[in-house]
């Protein structure tokens, strides 16, 4: 009997965050506009300042910020600090995009920040992004963590995210091309845009960039008397990349060298490590060591990037042209005694021609095929036959299948291009 009431309230649970899911995702039919930084503030202060007593750290950038986040998370909690992680966007589902301590959030406490968000809508209703943003918040409050890591949506000045006001790191990773028609384009300006998260005296550790964009973000830092740290790639070594696993090695100062051993197979996640390890260090709590940080590493994962979805059959989410050039580096340096093959599914933006360029100019795959995927933004059938590729699929069942039945047992089988093809080869796979 006790059975049966608790399968009957996991049942009600289930069901009541399915209707959660369902009225988050209608939102942009009813709240498309986007509320300035102001309104935000003021709908935090109605849910009693969630945020307020812990200690920030805000990431922003172009290509890797998930997965900078996601390292940061596992060091933070290695080290024993309660930690809340914000990102975006979700795979297959929306309570990925909050978790706290290396869990995702819970269906049933899901539903009550929900609750507690909605209840407080009556004169102002905040948008998709806003509102799980705000559902977070509420969650890690209540989780009573005392570290939150914040990945901005889009850009960084204008972001939901960037209501916050008081953090204690701003993190920005390379800074390329995207969403161009938002934030701006050229380099300078659209990291004008991501330098918008740094704050008066808030350290700021960024990645390598380009000459332009580090000059706005350097300009920034003295602007603001911020402390300003660069990662050089130089201060990595690759020590062993196999199907698996990485092992490398980052020298943060010359009397501290960090050694880790990562589950990652291409060498881009290694930088995208070296600024989740160089912030670490950086924020200055002293349960962060070495140790700690190798110890969070070695179990950090970061679903969609270069993830094995079967025997040997990898999926990276690479969408815009700096993240093309990163996939095709990783894809070409992971060992492999067959061929190699390519299924590529986007949608319809400015980047897709550039990106299939890319994909076909550097000859690593045997054969690259596309198809396009189950959704109103994607590149048709016939749009795809425009391009130079092998072969074009009426979608991605009937394009894994061909590619599966071609794929001998040391071949791998790559697949790239939007997020949406994750849930869906997932599913097919």
């Amino acid at each position: 009997m006790l059975e049966q009431s608790l399968s009957d309230k996991a049942r009600e649970i289930h069901e009541g965050y399915l209707n959660c899911e369902q009225y988050i995702l209608a939102i942009p039919r009813f709240s498309k506009d986007k509320h300035s930084l102001h309104d935000l503030r003021r709908f935090l202060k109605r849910l009693d300042d969630p945020h307020q007593g812990r200690k920030i750290i805000h990431v922003a950038g172009t290509n890797g910020k998930g997965s900078v986040c996601a390292y940061l998370h596992a060091i933070f909690t290695a080290s024993g600090i309660s930690t809340g992680l914000f990102t975006s966007p979700h795979l297959e589902t929306m309570r990925e995009r909050i978790k706290v301590n290396g869990r995702i959030a819970g269906e049933a406490e899901f539903v009550a920040a929900f609750a507690a968000v909605k209840e407080k809508t009556d004169d102002f209703h905040p948008t998709f992004f806003e509102f799980i943003f705000l559902i977070a918040m509420v969650i890690f409050a209540q989780e009573k963590v005392e570290c939150l890591i914040l990945e901005t949506g889009l850009g960084g000045r204008l972001d939901a995210t960037n209501a916050i006001e008081e953090k204690n790191l701003a993190v920005i990773t390379p800074v390329g091309y995207d969403h161009m028609e938002l934030l701006g384009t050229t380099l300078a300006e659209i990291a004008g845009e991501k330098a918008g998260i740094m704050r008066p005296g808030v350290p700021l550790v960024t990645a390598c960039q380009s000459a332009e964009v580090a000059c706005v973000l350097q300009r920034k830092a003295d602007e603001y008397d911020s402390p300003f740290a660069a990662i050089n790639n130089r201060a990595i070594k690759i020590n062993e990349i196999t199907l698996k696993t990485i092992d490398f090695s980052y020298q943060y100062r010359y009397d501290i060298i960090v050694r880790a051993k990562m589950p990652a197979k291409a060498r881009y996640q290694v930088e995208n490590a070296a600024l989740a390890i160089h912030s670490a260090l950086a924020f200055q709590d002293e349960r962060i060591s070495a140790v700690t940080v190798a110890a969070g590493l070695a179990g950090a994962v970061w679903p969609g990037r270069m993830e094995e979805l079967g025997p040997g059959i990898i999926f990276d989410g690479a969408h815009n042209e700096e993240g093309i050039l990163a996939f095709m580096e990783g894809a070409e340096g992971i060992p492999c005694r067959g061929k190699k093959y390519l299924l590529f599914a986007g949608v319809r933006e400015k980047q897709s021609r550039r990106i299939l360029d890319i994909l076909s100019e550097k000859k690593i795959f045997a054969e690259i095929i596309a198809c396009p995927l189950q959704n109103r933004r994607s590149l048709t059938a016939a749009e795809l036959l425009t391009f130079k590729l092998d072969a074009t699929f009426a979608g991605v069942e009937s394009g894994l299948a061909y590619l599966i039945k071609e794929k001998k047992a040391d071949d791998l089988l790559f697949l790239t291009g939007s997020l949406y093809l994750y849930s869906e080869a997932k599913r097919l796979l």
